[in-house]
C-alpha cells in the first residue's frame, strides 16, 4: 500500500496506458475488415488516376495542334478567296459575251451572221488587212479548164454564208457567241494595223458548237495537235471555245494584237515563221572593236544580213473562257454529307467560310436535317 501511495502518478500512467492499449486493441481488431476495404479503395484510385495520365499523353501537344490546324484553315481561306478573284478575272462576267448573250431565235442568229460577212468584209478592207482568198477551179464541160473563181473569206464560218441548216436553239445560240468573238478578234486586228505595213489574214479555224455544226463546218474546223493539253479548258467546270488565227504582218501588229487579248480570251500557244523574202546577205556592215579608238578593225569585220521590211506568219492558239462553275456550296456540303457536326466543328466551319468570302453560306442551311450535338 505504501507503494501505491508513494507512486500514485506512476500508477496512474500506467493505468491510463492500458486502457489505451487495451481500448486501441478493441478498436484495431473492430476496423482490420475496413482497412482492407480503405487500402483496396486506394489501390484502385491510384490505378485510376494511372489510366488518365497515360490516356492524357494522347493529347500531348493538342493545343500546337489547335494552333497549326487553325494557320492551315487560315492558308485554305486564303486560297479559296484568291482562286475565286482570279477566275472571276478570267472569266470577265461584264465584258464576257457568253455572259451578256441575249437570248435570240436562231433565224435571228442567221440574220445578223449574213450581215456579219459584209461588215468584217468592209472592216479588213478600211483597215490595211488583206484576206488570203482560197481558190478553185472550175471544169470546162469540153474538156478544158475553165476560169479560176475566188471564193469570199469566210472568218471560219464559211459554211453558213448563204446557208444555214437545222439548228437547235442551244446550237445557234453557241455559233451565234462564236460569231460575236470572232468579230471581236477582227476588232482587234484591225486596231494593229497601219498604212505603213499591211496585215494579211490566212486563216481563223474554230471548234464546232455542236452536232449539226460538226457537219457542216468543213475546212473552218480546229484539228490541233494536244490541243486538250493547251487548254485550259477541264471537264464541266471550265467550258472554252479555241480559236486559231493565223496572219502575216510586222512583228510590231503582232505585238500589238497579242496585247489586246484580255480576259477572257487567253493565249495558250504562239508559232513565228519567219519570212526569208527582205534579207539581202550580199552587204557587209563592220564591227568596230570596243577596245579600238574608233578607227575600223578589219579583224572584228564580219558579215551581217540587211533586214528590210521582214515580215512573219504568226499563228495564235486563242481559248476564249466562257463558263467557270465555282459552286462552292455545293463542293462544301458534299464534302460533309456524312459528317456529324458538334459544337466545336460548327465553330471551326463558319470561321472558315468567314474568312474565305462565303459568309453568306449557313451551316443551317448545309446541314438542314442533321441536329448539331
Amino acid at each position: 500500500m505504501n507503494f501505491l501511495k508513494r507512486n500514485k502518478l506512476f500508477i496512474s500512467i500506467l493505468v491510463l496506458s492500458l486502457s489505451l492499449f487495451i481500448s486501441m486493441q478493441i478498436i484495431s481488431c473492430n476496423s482490420s475488415d475496413n482497412l482492407e476495404v480503405i487500402i483496396s479503395s486506394i489501390n484502385k484510385e491510384a490505378k485510376l488516376a494511372q489510366s488518365y495520365k497515360e490516356d492524357l499523353l494522347h493529347y500531348e501537344g493538342l493545343w500546337e495542334d489547335s494552333e497549326s490546324a487553325m494557320q492551315d484553315l487560315i492558308k485554305l481561306s486564303e486560297i479559296e478567296k484568291d482562286q475565286h478573284r482570279f477566275w472571276s478575272v478570267i472569266l470577265n462576267q461584264s465584258q464576257n459575251i457568253f455572259s451578256t448573250w441575249k437570248n435570240k431565235s436562231p433565224e435571228s442568229i442567221n440574220a445578223d451572221l449574213t450581215k456579219l460577212y459584209s461588215r468584217l468584209r468592209d472592216n479588213c478592207s478600211n483597215n490595211n488587212i488583206d484576206l488570203e482568198k482560197e481558190e478553185i477551179t472550175s471544169l470546162n464541160p469540153f474538156g478544158g479548164v475553165g476560169e479560176k473563181s475566188d471564193i469570199k473569206y469566210g472568218f471560219g464560218l464559211s459554211s453558213y454564208d448563204g446557208f444555214w441548216p437545222s439548228f437547235s436553239k442551244e446550237e445557234a445560240k453557241l455559233l451565234g457567241i462564236q460569231s460575236k468573238i470572232i468579230s471581236t478578234l477582227i476588232e482587234y486586228l484591225s486596231e494593229s494595223s497601219s498604212s505603213e505595213h499591211r496585215i494579211k489574214l490566212i486563216q481563223i479555224l474554230r471548234e464546232p458548237v455542236g452536232q449539226e455544226d460538226n457537219q457542216h463546218i468543213a475546212t473552218d474546223k480546229l484539228i490541233y495537235k494536244n490541243l486538250p493539253t493547251k487548254l485550259v479548258r477541264f471537264g464541266n467546270e471550265i467550258k472554252s471555245f479555241a480559236f486559231l488565227i493565223k496572219f502575216r504582218c510586222h512583228t510590231s501588229h503582232a505585238r500589238s494584237f497579242i496585247n489586246q487579248l484580255r480576259p477572257p480570251f487567253l493565249l495558250r500557244d504562239l508559232i513565228v515563221s519567219r519570212s526569208v523574202v527582205g534579207i539581202q546577205p550580199g552587204e557587209s556592215p563592220t564591227i568596230s572593236s570596243p577596245f579600238g579608238n574608233g578607227i575600223n578593225n578589219n579583224n572584228f569585220k564580219t558579215p551581217l544580213p540587211i533586214v528590210k521590211n521582214v515580215n512573219s506568219t504568226f499563228t495564235l492558239l486563242i481559248e476564249y473562257i466562257y463558263q467557270v462553275d465555282r459552286d462552292f456550296e455545293s463542293s462544301f456540303s458534299k464534302s460533309f454529307i456524312n459528317e456529324k457536326l458538334d459544337r466545336g466543328g460548327e465553330e471551326v466551319l463558319n470561321k472558315l467560310l468567314d474568312l474565305s468570302g462565303n459568309n453568306k453560306i449557313k451551316i443551317k442551311d448545309i446541314f438542314p436535317d442533321r441536329e448539331i450535338r
